[in-house]
């Protein structure tokens, strides 16, 4: 029997406001609600989109999905063969897991990155085995789970009764290559499932489950994949990011373990009904310093509260990673990556920048300082701010780094902050995403390319910089720093022009 799921999977589909937005929907402005109709393990999804019509033509569009098990979100895959329909897009999956809940997301890949809808969940229903043959071996349809750069779980139904030898086993390889690679499964009718390593990361791979018996070989119709790709824009990290309302939030990079997440919401201050968000960091257990910051600059964050210095762990982030005190050596004082004078509106607002998680160490004497480099871009980037909401993503560089004004940095170990272990960073960046005009009234995720300006302004951990006025030298274009990173920025506003930038728009 079909049934029809739309479930919205609670904590994915909240919506916030920020403050200079207009109030924001559950939900992104460009998709509905995926639809999933399922019969057995075969399901067809679809979603209708508000893009007008030909604007997903030629578009590389279709849906991520992933098994939940255990109330764990497994890794997401990409269904190969979508198709769109006027201005909606339809798939079919087949070979799923029997009984099992799923989570799915539409998307389409624009020029200026990709974007999604907010995740809906079906659930499977019993295996829809193939009927049997007594003169031959029968295969349900092929289908791949959990791609990675360089994994994938392969799976299939099969069924044949005769009790003779035979081997069964999936054969695999790279689209553009002639011979198999070859991973044998057991014998007996049921699920087949192969886990394959090593695959090349941004490969197309065919498969198909396969029969020899009789002298004979039987294949199930063939079925592909893509690994993620390992080139910058964040490889497998380039999805929507988690809250879709959001225009400065990077995606989450679940593929590492590394990194942590902490979504932070303002305790005492609300916009439309909603509590207005604070600031998004990831943080690194690896380097026990953030990653990034990402957070909306605005007048209304702003107000008569005092610096708090309440410097303490973050509830969210586990503490083991996170720096011990607030005693400091190396050299290095505690630098904000989202400042406290960005968050004065009131007492808690501003206890929160002052989570470890959103400190890093920086040079004192002469980057973060009165005049040090970090303090000048800061206090310039503070001008840029406009009525219309501006969207920063303040980031940490650990490798080896020479900025636009030659200064060098190189990879080091400090002690800081209790620890003898933490990774000081070798560059820091601001990514900077608003209207040209400033007072539009327009959120960013409404405007076009033309309305839109979005740069990054990049410095060299280095003493050297201080009393360096901001100049074009420093700055970046998104793409260029998603290169570098890896990370994938600005990647809920469609038309972000994240591949160039005028640096007479910013003054320079």
């Amino acid at each position: 029997m079909k049934k029809i799921f739309a479930f919205l999977l609670l904590g994915l589909t909240v919506a916030f406001a920020s403050c200079g937005d207009e109030k924001t929907e559950p939900g992104t402005d460009w998709f509905l609600t995926p639809v999933a109709e399922v019969n057995g393990t075969t399901v067809g999804l679809s979603c209708q989109t508000r893009f007008g019509e030909g604007v997903l033509e030629n578009t590389s569009v279709g849906f991520s999905y992933a098994a939940i098990v255990d109330n764990k979100i497994g890794a997401f895959a990409d269904v190969a063969g979508s198709a769109v329909d006027g201005t909606g897009i339809a798939a079919t999956l087949t070979g799923l897991q029997p009984e099992t809940n799923y989570l799915v997301f539409a998307y389409a890949g624009l020029s200026t990155g990709r974007v999604q809808s907010q995740g809906a969940v079906f659930k499977t229903g019993q295996d829809d085995m193939p009927d049997p043959d007594p003169e031959r071996p029968a295969f349900g349809t092929p289908a791949a789970s959990g791609v990675t750069k360089t994994e994938a779980t392969l799976n299939c139904t099969f069924n044949f009764g005769d009790t003779a030898d035979y081997d069964v086993y999936f054969r695999y390889k790279p689209a553009s290559s002639g011979s198999y690679d070859r991973v044998n499964v057991s014998t007996g009718t049921g699920t087949k499932t192969a886990a394959l390593t090593g695959m090349t990361p941004g490969t197309t791979y065919e498969f198909a489950l396969c029969a020899d018996w009789g002298g004979q070989t039987y294949t199930s119709a063939a079925a592909t994949f893509t690994t993620s790709s390992d080139g910058g824009g964040g490889g497998g990290n380039t999805g929507s990011a988690k809250y879709s309302g959001w225009p400065e939030l990077v995606p989450e990079d679940k593929s590492n373990s590394d990194y942590h997440y902490a979504y932070h919401l303002c305790p005492d201050f609300s916009v439309d009904g909603h509590k207005a968000r604070n600031f998004t960091v990831c943080f690194s257990a690896k380097h026990h310093c953030p990653v990034w910051v990402a957070a909306p600059r605005h007048d209304c964050y702003e107000g008569s509260a005092n610096r708090t210095n309440a410097y303490g762990k973050d509830p969210i982030i586990l503490s083991s990673i996170q720096y011990n005190s607030k005693s400091i050596r190396g050299g290095c004082n505690k630098g904000h990556m989202l400042g406290s004078a960005e968050r004065t509106r009131s007492t808690a607002i501003n206890k929160q920048v002052f989570y470890y998680t959103n400190i890093a160490p920086q040079y004192s004497s002469g980057y973060n300082t009165g005049g040090g480099g970090w303090n000048t871009l800061e206090d310039w980037i503070d001008g840029k701010v406009c009525r219309d909401t501006t969207y920063l993503v303040i980031g940490t560089y650990f490798e080896a780094y020479t900025d636009g004004y030659g200064m060098s940095a190189s990879p080091k170990k400090i002690s800081f902050g209790g620890r003898n272990d933490v990774s000081c960073p070798t560059m820091f960046y601001i990514a900077a995403l608003r209207t040209k005009r400033g007072n539009t009234g327009k959120s960013v995720l409404n405007c076009s390319a033309d309305e839109l300006m979005c740069v990054a302004f990049v410095r060299s951990h280095n003493n050297g910089l201080h009393g360096q006025k901001v100049t074009s030298r420093e700055l970046m274009s998104i793409s260029d720093l998603e290169k570098l990173t890896g990370h994938a920025f600005f990647t809920n506003v469609p038309n972000a022009p994240k591949s160039s930038y005028n640096p007479s728009d910013w003054g320079l």
